[in-house]
């Protein structure tokens, strides 16, 4: 009888939890002779929290595996994906179709045991308000318009999405009246910070008017508002939230406001976790001694208030174009960054996928006690893998992927819990895949003229 594979889960936990809170990922490769087969249903745990990396070569298979593991988490039993909230930053503008059945695969998921479905209750797909409508025009699904306040932003994260240098004379400028609007208010719109620049009697019209003109291209941007979409509605029990940020993929600057998107949302919503996860451990304090003065009813009605944020699975595709190598960054690195290295704590789960792992943050690999690689050919990529991977492989990393069966979806696994690496296929998506690449012929056609070889 086969055995079940849990990665990111002790021994001990395993006798415990057995299979629950885990999500289903695959099957695992076992090789007897010269035969491979699927044998173990192989598992992820969500019972604590993890960072993932998921790599491989354009086509491998990672956008498709990333899917496979979010709706994992969404099929999961209430009691427990209703103590999960998840948040996608869709870069490419691919995973709306998780809404939608893989009727396309039906055949292949029965071979599974499973069926197709979609998530149209669990599943909210957001777009940022300045494009809200032209999506809906285009009869591209999505939900609700979302903004950001520009109020969050410092003086430093402004002038990097402007891509000027802070002590420039524009980025002085830009300093100067963004720390004198918050002296005064902690929420402003765009038009406040235009309106104070004209005031500036420090500075002249020509640095003056190259900063209005800056703050007038962001208004087009459709992100900003005083009214900014507030966490708890991005962040709901048991639903995947898609921050569908793929309008800015081919805008002018548009990498940077992708960045700046990310690097917002994370960063509050690690400040929030922290938040409750320190209420969360007073309220058990409290519940065990008695030498807090506080009242546990006190202390439990703040943590009811917090509580609308719960334990986040945060996941980014095309990571490396937002945590690049030292001394490289975006606006979004700090964020991430931080959640990588101290995310484990308040409860906040990141999940980064990449097809060059050697041209990512350190941190990105090295923090990973989950790593899910397809296939790699480039030195680069293998070497950057096999500073952690190469600790548990029995053989060179090189000699593994040569050995994983020719078919898409097949992968390597390292598990730093168990200090494993495990050959695998990733199971096929029970939900609609958005991301696989057009072709010029269609998809049932086949030559008259077979080749003499077929």
């Amino acid at each position: 009888m086969a055995y079940e594979i849990v990665l990111g889960r002790s021994k001990e936990d395993f006798a415990k939890l057995g299979t629950d809170a885990a999500a289903l990922l695959g099957k695992h490769y076992v090789t007897m002779g010269k035969t491979t087969s699927l044998a173990n249903n192989v598992f992820m745990d969500v019972n604590e929290s993890h960072v993932v990396l998921i790599a491989g070569k354009r086509g491998s298979g990672k956008s498709y595996t990333m899917g496979v593991m979010a709706e994992a988490v969404l099929n999961l039993p209430d009691d427990v994906r209703n103590n999960i909230g998840m948040i996608f930053f869709d870069t490419m503008g691919l995973y709306w179709t998780t809404k939608f059945p893989n009727y396309k695969q039906a055949r292949l998921l029965e071979e599974w045991g499973l069926q197709p479905e979609g998530y149209t209750k669990n599943v909210v797909v957001y777009a940022p308000a300045g494009y809200f409508e032209y999506y809906k025009e285009k009869n591209i699904p999505v939900d609700k318009p979302f903004t950001v306040n520009p109020a969050d932003l410092s003086p430093g994260e402004w002038t990097m999405v402007f891509n000027i240098v802070l002590t420039d004379e524009i980025g002085v400028c830009i300093e100067k009246n963004i720390n004198d609007l918050r002296k005064k208010s902690d929420s402003y719109s765009i038009d406040d910070i235009i309106t104070l620049i004209k005031k500036d009697k420090t500075n002249s019209d020509r640095v003056k008017n190259a900063a209005i003109n800056r703050f007038e291209g962001a208004k087009t941007w459709g992100l900003f508002s005083e009214e900014a979409t507030p966490l708890e509605e991005l962040v709901k029990r048991g639903v995947m939230s898609i921050i569908d940020i793929s309008i800015y993929a081919s805008a002018a600057g548009g990498f940077d406001i992708r960045s700046l998107v990310i690097g917002l949302l994370s960063r509050r919503l690690l400040e929030q976790r922290m938040v409750v996860r320190k209420l969360e451990e007073l309220s058990d304090v409290q519940k065990s001694t008695t030498y807090f003065s506080r009242s546990q009813s006190k202390v439990s009605d703040e943590l009811a208030e917090e509580k609308q944020v719960p334990i986040l699975w945060i996941f980014v595709d095309e990571a490396h174009e937002f945590l690049p190598p030292m001394p490289q960054t975006t606006l979004a690195t700090n964020s991430l960054v931080q959640i990588l290295r101290e995310g484990r704590q308040p409860g906040v789960n990141l999940v980064l996928a990449t097809q060059q792992p050697g041209k990512i943050h350190i941190d990105a690999i090295t923090q990973s006690d989950i790593i899910i690689s397809h296939r790699l050919t480039a030195d680069i990529d293998i070497n950057a893998l096999n500073e952690i991977m190469g600790a548990y492989a029995s053989e060179s990393l090189f000699k593994m992927f040569n050995n994983l069966p020719k078919l898409k979806g097949s992968a390597l696994i390292m598990d730093d819990k168990s200090e494993t690496i495990y050959p695998i296929q990733i199971r096929p998506r029970i939900t609609w895949h958005g991301g696989g690449a057009p072709e010029v012929l269609p998809k049932d056609y086949e030559t008259k003229e077979k080749p003499e070889e077929y």
